[in-house]
């Protein structure tokens, strides 16, 4: 199974460093960015990492992406949602295992991955943030 690049891994490492599950931050919220990053810990081994837009005074995402961490370095995308809707590369039992996966939407899913995260790491200040912990 495909998983991440390690360019757009190191700065999930990074974005995700020493967040408790329900835990959610923001990075780049003190101006200067392109758009504000929104990182949650949904559960023991899966986060969202979102870009958010405000239309008609709701908040849309652009994109919101879950990822599954398999370990220090390892992640793989379960899902993206944007405006067209949700579209699932992954999905997983109630332990978090995977049961089933879309091999050409999780590599496409990786591919973007990697653009984004090497744009976020761009435009972002990442340097505030706790170090990864092996």
């Amino acid at each position: 199974m495909r998983t991440v690049s390690k360019t757009a891994a190191a700065v999930l490492d990074t974005i995700t460093a020493d967040m408790d599950p329900g835990q959610a931050r923001r990075i780049g919220e003190k101006g200067g960015a392109f758009m504000q990053v929104v990182v949650e810990r949904l559960t023991e081994s899966s986060y969202s990492v979102a870009h958010y837009y405000e239309q008609n005074g709701d908040l849309c995402p652009d994109p919101d992406m879950e990822f599954l961490r398999l370990g220090r370095g390892q992640w793989a995308p379960i899902a993206i949602t944007q405006w067209s809707g949700r579209r699932e590369a992954l999905r997983l039992d109630g332990d978090e295992k995977i049961t089933h996966w879309s091999p050409r939407l999780l590599a496409d899913l990786c591919s973007f991955t990697t653009t984004w995260m090497r744009n976020i790491g761009r435009q972002q200040d990442l340097r505030g943030l706790p170090p990864v912990r092996n």
